[in-house]
């Protein structure tokens, strides 16, 4: 059996306190980590700082997590100052044969990588995705672009962290959600009396998606349990998302979500990877 593991992981301004300024002992804590969980690639998102001095953090833990390649998708500046860089790092098995980064339709930035694994067979379409964390409508647009990676024949997987719902995830209870916060995630006040608790989340991005053929790899294989969420003054959700299209979604053998970030507080967002068994995949289409 050909298996390939992936792995998603949010690393908290890039396992540094002091928005990435600061000490680093939770980044030396979860690269060993995330080393352990054996994927043949990783997507990272909030690299914060990782450009600095020649993208020097990011080829460190290249080094760290046993990569042979690297890509920063380098991010808008946001309104506080920070910029969340997203990294694909690749192993051996990969044969790049393009990589890239747009910023001009997206709050934070989308990296996208082309690859054969095993330098044959078909090309995958990989976009890393971290999504607009404030702003429903845009993060609809962000994903517009996407759609036409689910068609059919295609080898296409979007991940990473979506601040959004997964699909078909289960109706958080948002009354924990301070009201400052509410606007980022549920449906607009329609009589002027609706609380956080009888809101809903608003669900149009993913929505989208699985509306051009997208399948969700937490539905697929029957574990919503959540990914994010777990910060002060949030709501747990599955916003960690492997989409894969249909013939990608064919080779799904495992889906797991790894509490460790958690327990061990060096994140707020939970791991999640993905094994595919490309031997299950559909012949290259013509």
């Amino acid at each position: 059996m050909t298996t390939v593991r992936i792995v998603c992981y949010n690393t908290l301004f890039g396992g540094r306190d002091d928005d990435g300024l600061g000490d680093d002992s939770r980044w030396r804590a979860a690269a060993p980590f995330l080393r352990s969980l054996d994927a043949d690639l990783y997507a990272l998102q909030e690299c914060n700082f990782w450009d600095l001095l020649g993208d020097r953090r990011l080829h460190q833990a290249r080094e760290q997590l046993g990569m042979t390649s690297a890509y920063l998708a380098e991010a808008n500046i946001t309104t506080a100052g920070h910029r969340f860089h997203t990294a694909l790092l690749t192993g051996p098995r990969w044969s790049i044969t393009g990589q890239g980064a747009e910023r001009n339709k997206y709050h934070h930035v989308l990296g996208w990588a082309n690859a054969r694994l095993e330098a044959r067979g078909p090309v995958w379409s990989i976009r890393h995705i971290h999504l607009d964390p404030f702003s429903p409508g845009h993060r609809l647009a962000e994903v517009e672009p996407l759609q036409t990676l689910a068609a059919p024949g295609r080898l296409s997987l979007v991940l990473g962290d979506a601040n959004t719902l997964g699909i078909e995830h289960a109706e958080p209870d948002w009354s924990a959600l301070p009201a400052h916060l509410q606007a980022t995630q549920l449906k607009p006040v329609r009589n002027g009396v609706e609380t956080a608790g009888s809101r809903r989340a608003d669900r149009d991005a993913a929505n989208l998606l699985e509306s051009a053929g997208f399948i969700d790899a937490a539905q697929l294989m029957g574990d919503d349990q959540p990914t994010g969420g777990f910060g002060p003054d949030d709501v747990e959700r599955r916003q960690d998302l492997f989409l894969l299209s249909p013939n990608l979604a064919a080779g799904v053998v495992s889906y797991e979500v790894h509490n460790e970030p958690i327990e061990r507080g060096f994140s707020d967002h939970r791991a999640v990877s993905l094994t595919i068994d490309c031997d299950r995949l559909p012949g290259e289409t013509p």
